[in-house]
């Protein structure tokens, strides 16, 4: 196993560790300071077609973010894992409550709700991950599926994480770039 991918793992397991720790009140409470902030931000204000990941697993809670911008009117996509074809789909949302727990238990359309977009629509990515460095690398659960979408969208990307989630510097490979 080369080295860098061992570091990887080992941060990976000490954050999610970390995460899995945390209570629901905290998750709570600082994924409402983390999302206030993220409404601040101009390219947040501006987006029309907002693409977030449905929290799992003690992430920033999008949950409610994702309500509020349905009533508000803003299009929202969210991703649906292919293991078939080891991809993203993607599919706009009208209700979050038609959700339902799908590969790896996290909430997703069910098939006679997806709703297929242009990457190309996309305004804004909320991306999910493990931990994230100040140069722009983040490292995600190890499937790859962020980072093959990632590539592919132009769209501004803004990754939530809570404070202990943000690293010096993550180490990359040249796949990761």
């Amino acid at each position: 196993m080369d080295r860098i991918f061992q570091k990887k793992r080992e941060l990976r397991d000490a954050v999610e560790k970390k995460r899995r720790s945390l209570s629901q009140d905290w998750v709570q409470s600082k994924s409402d300071i983390i999302i206030g902030n993220l409404k601040k931000l101009p390219e947040f204000q501006s987006a029309k077609m907002i693409h977030s990941y449905v929290a799992w697993r003690n992430e920033v809670n999008t949950h409610g973010l994702i309500r509020e911008l349905l009533q508000e009117g803003v299009r929202v996509v969210v991703s649906i894992v292919d293991l078939i074809n080891h991809t993203l789909k993607h599919s706009e949302i009208k209700r979050f409550e038609g959700l339902k727990g799908g590969t790896f238990g996290i909430l997703e359309p069910p098939k006679e709700l997806i709703l297929p977009i242009r990457l190309s629509e996309l305004d804004l990515i909320i991306v999910p991950g493990v931990a994230f460095d100040l140069q722009g690398h983040r490292i995600g659960f190890g499937g790859g599926y962020y980072d093959e979408f990632l590539k592919k969208v132009y769209a501004i990307k803004v990754g939530l994480s809570f404070h202990f989630q943000i690293v010096d510097k993550i180490p990359i490979r040249s796949q990761d770039e």
